[in-house]
């Protein structure tokens, strides 16, 4: 697909929609790193999900410079800031992943074997991506990484866990992006695949953030209740 670009003056700006949706993602995601360290609790499920948002951000703050430089002659440069961003993804994909590892409380020897599994799959995806250059392979990082929170907490909302709900609708709008970048789906060069997938995750971190919220005022609540019981 061709890439949009708009001139100001000397300079030439590609991807514009891109890079203004990419803002929209890591504005929204520090909020939430802002909210979750003022406001919940600093167990290490909700640090977790703190340290997702965080390098979300980062991530996507990235982007933000890449899409702008891509097709221009700064081709170094955007392969570089290419690969950051991938990186920064791809840890934000294993802390969502470590969340849910906490959140499931496994026995122990199980538990430390997701962990082991979850950091191993981190170095592996982002070594792959490194040696062969390719953003397809992040993907397959980050929709098993999907499919794992998606289905561990659709069967946590199917037993009535409270916030669980918020986390499955997240999650399957994290799942549409991948299909529409994987299929391409754009309504034109100005709002493409990328631009329409970015839209989408916003709405997608809002649920998650809304899910842990209501996780974290369901704690509050039980151990209210717990104190005014004894």
């Amino acid at each position: 697909m061709e890439i949009a670009t708009i001139q100001i003056g000397n300079l030439i700006i590609g991807e514009p929609m891109t890079s203004l949706t990419d803002i929209g993602i890591a504005i929204t995601s520090f909020v939430f790193v802002a909210r979750i360290r003022n406001r919940l609790n600093e167990s290490g499920f909700y640090n977790a999900w703190r340290m997702f948002f965080l390098f979300m951000g980062i991530s996507t703050s990235i982007g933000t410079v890449a899409h702008a430089l891509n097709g221009s002659r700064a081709v170094e440069l955007f392969n570089i800031l290419w690969m950051c961003m991938i990186t920064a993804s791809s840890i934000a994909v294993y802390f969502a992943n470590e969340a849910t590892i906490r959140f499931m409380n496994a026995e122990s020897t199980l538990h430390r074997f997701m962990q082991t599994t979850n950091l191993l799959a981190l170095f592996v995806f982002i070594g792959l991506t490194f040696l062969r250059n390719d953003f397809e392979i992040f993907k397959y990082h980050a929709a098993a990484g999907v499919l794992f929170i998606f289905l561990t907490h659709l069967i946590a909302w199917i037993r009535s866990h409270w916030g669980s709900g918020w986390l499955v609708a997240g999650m399957g709008l994290s799942i549409c992006t991948v299909f529409i970048h994987t299929i391409e789906f754009s309504f034109s060069t100005w709002f493409n695949y990328k631009d329409i997938s970015h839209v989408i995750m916003v709405l997608s971190l809002i649920f998650i953030y809304n899910g842990i919220r209501a996780m974290n005022e369901s704690l509050v609540l039980s151990n209210y209740k717990a104190r005014m019981g004894r």
